[in-house]
Parts: C-alpha cells; sequence; structure tokens
C-alpha cells in the first residue's frame, strides 16, 4: 500500500507542475478458483493527458506494477515498477527481456538510456538517405555488450548486424563476435540469411541465440515463396543439422509440416523433432469458427513428448453482446489433457462487461481451470 500510495502522490504533484487534465481507462476484475475455494482481485488505471501518462495496476488491493510517462519535445522519461520493458528491438535482440522489472528509460536527441536490474545500457537510432541503423554499448554485471544493426532498401532489402560481447579482464578474440547479415525481396517472401555467435560470447537476454542454441554455431536460413506455398531451410554448420519445412495458406485452409535432421527410420519414435499442421476457418449457421490438428514431436509448447493436438474455436456477435469458446484437447505418449476457455462480452460505448470460465492460456494450462472471472472496464 505504501508504494501505491507514493505513485499516487507523484501523480498528483505531476498533476499541478504540467495541468495533467486526463483521458484514460479503468479496469476492474475479479477471479474465483472454484477448486481451491480462493479469489483475488486485481485494477487497471491508465491516465493520458497533456505531456504526462501512467499506467497502474493492482492485485488484491496492493500495487501490482506501473509506470509513469514525461513526453516532452525535448525528453521521453519513463519509470517502471514489475514491468515488461527495455528491450533492445535489434535484429537479433540482444537483450531481450520477458520478465517483470524495474528502471528507467530516457529518450534524448535520437539517444535512449534504459537501466534495469543487472542491465544499463545506450542506444542510438538514426537514418541516412533511407539507410536505418542502430548501435548500443551494453553493461550486465561484468559482461559489456556492444552492437551495430542496419536496414537498407534500394530495391532489395539488404540488413544485418554485427557485435562483440566479453567480461570486463577478458581480452577480446574472435570468439567473443556475432553476427547476422541477410538479403530479401522488401516484401520478405524470398530471401537469405546467415547467422553467426562465437563460443564465448555472453548473450543470455538473447531469446533468439538461445532458443536456437547458437552459441559456437553458424545458422543459414533460406526461404522462397510461390503462389500460396512458402518454403524454407534451415542448416547449422557446425553442427550439421539441417532443418526444413514447407507452409500453405489459401482462403480459409492452412497446412505446414517441417522436419528437423536427415533420419527417417521405420520407427517414427526415432525420428528428430518434426511436426505437421492443418487448420481451417468456418462459417456456421451464423458462428464463426476455426478448427485445427496439430501432430509432431514435440506435440505442445508444454511438453518434449510426441503425440497431437486438436484445437477449436468459436464465436458470434449478438448485437452489443459477444461470445467466443475455444477447446483444446492433448495426447502424448505419456499426457492426456483437456482444457476449454469460454467468454460473453458485453460492450457499449464508453464501457465493457466480461464474464468468462476457464484459463484462456492454453500454451502453459493443459488441464482445464475451474475458474470465473469477472471484468469492467470503462474509458474516457
Amino acid at each position: 500500500m505504501k508504494k501505491l500510495a507514493v505513485l499516487i502522490m507523484c501523480l498528483l504533484a505531476f498533476s499541478y507542475v504540467f495541468s495533467f487534465s486526463p483521458t484514460g481507462s479503468l479496469k476492474v476484475g475479479y477471479s474465483y478458483d472454484l477448486e481451491n475455494q480462493s479469489g483475488s482481485s486485481y485494477t487497471e488505471l491508465y491516465l493520458s493527458g497533456n505531456s504526462l501518462s501512467g499506467d497502474f495496476t493492482t492485485k488484491d488491493l496492493k500495487l501490482d506494477s506501473g509506470y509513469i510517462a514525461l513526453d516532452t519535445d525535448l525528453v521521453d522519461l519513463k519509470a517502471y515498477y514489475n514491468r515488461v520493458f527495455g528491450s533492445t528491438g535489434d535484429w537479433l535482440g540482444i537483450y531481450s527481456f520477458n520478465d517483470s522489472r524495474n528502471g528507467l528509460e530516457i529518450e534524448l536527441f535520437g539517444f535512449r538510456g534504459v537501466t534495469t536490474g543487472d542491465v544499463s545500457y545506450l542506444q542510438y537510432r538514426g537514418n541516412l538517405s533511407n539507410f536505418y541503423f542502430s548501435a548500443m554499448l551494453g553493461k550486465r554485471s561484468t559482461v559489456n555488450d556492444m552492437y551495430f544493426d542496419f536496414n537498407w532498401e534500394p530495391g532489395l532489402r539488404y540488413f544485418g548486424e554485427f557485435g562483440v560481447s566479453y567480461e570486463n579482464e577478458e581480452k577480446i578474440g574472435s570468439n567473443n563476435f556475432f553476427y547476422m547479415f541477410g538479403i530479401s525481396t522488401a516484401d520478405w517472401k524470398h530471401g537469405v540469411k546467415l547467422t553467426g555467435v562465437g563460443s564465448e560470447t555472453y548473450l543470455d537476454y538473447c531469446d533468439y541465440v538461445n532458443d536456437n542454441d547458437l552459441e559456437g554455431e553458424i545458422l543459414a536460413n533460406l526461404w522462397t515463396t510461390f503462389g500460396d506455398f512458402k518454403l524454407w531451410f534451415d542448416y547449422k554448420f557446425t553442427s550439421k543439422t539441417p532443418k526444413y519445412g514447407v507452409e500453405y495458406s489459401s482462403g480459409d485452409v492452412w497446412f505446414k509440416a517441417w522436419k528437423e535432421g536427415t533420419k527417417f527410420d521405420s520407427d517414427i519414435l526415432n525420428w528428430d523433432d518434426f511436426g505437421m499442421e492443418i487448420g481451417k476457418n468456418f462459417s456456421f449457421i451464423g458462428f464463426n469458427g476455426k478448427i485445427s490438428y496439430k501432430f509432431g514431436k514435440p506435440a505442445h509448447d508444454s511438453t518434449s513428448a510426441m503425440g497431437e493436438v486438436f484445437y477449436a474455436e468459436l464465436w458470434k456477435n449478438f448485437g452489443s453482446v459477444n461470445f467466443f469458446a475455444k477447446w483444446q484437447y492433448l495426447n502424448t505418449l505419456y499426457t492426456e489433457a483437456y482444457t476449454a476457455y469460454y467468454e460473453l462480452k458485453f460492450t457499449d460505448e464508453k464501457s465493457e462487461f466480461k464474464l468468462s470460465l476457464g484459463d484462456g492460456d492454453f500454451s502453459s494450462q493443459i488441464n482445464f481451470v475451474k475458474k470465473i472471472s469477472l471484468e469492467y472496464s470503462t474509458w474516457w
């Protein structure tokens, strides 16, 4: 409560100094877990006016997160509490923050400074005759990170990034460098890209490097599009691992298939990772919907096992009343799970009321959550 009071006092002080007459929105919600017989409440308040804006959320009447932003002709200043912010936005995403954190962000004359947790960096974005670029100097505990990235479209698109990551007392060597260079058509339908990451880089916050296991690796990406078909091929030179796939989309139907490695055994359980998905959008007696089937290894974000996923959505508008529902059935070698989510939304010009059953995050909640939620939103 003390943190909430401090933020409110800051907002009132700014309101006085900058003649703050805000527009904004307010959201109030309550969720009740039928299985555990426990409930929780939350609120979200957004205010914006003149050069000042802010957003604050509470959970069970305690400050959960928030930010205050001051936007003037000279400088933009933002202060965050328990919010996801501060990602660098370069091609590789050297600092890709997915967790809530505290910190400050300031923009002045094209420069952007961020300090949050163990990371501080200074970034600059510029444009020279449609040659767009950015550069960054960053400090993370004992690690120093630097990069330069660019995008240029004289016809084709030329894009890339190179940089270095090293510890304070470390002598910089070739294994501390990373790079990415590519050429594509302006619409991204055809292209090639090459990415290399040294074995002694320290890119702990780079999702692209970590998700693709690129430390000490060189990765080539090639893709092309013919009509409704897209073909792509990836190859890791160090581990000699190929990955390839095809995608098709036309009207209401789509299909995807991909495979890693070259192993095709008579026992599909011995295959490297692979996947296929087919789906269709449809209309039926006034309802709109989507249905899909997925089979592969891994079958779902929540598992590494082979299996299948059935998924469906259904929605319809009844004037100011909107109905939405979705279902998922997951069946793997080790898991069988079913979940669903139902939502009714009542909307008018200045407000909205939502009643829902279940948890809509199917990537992490694979079993049905017996939870009822009420949410009221208004804006002005």
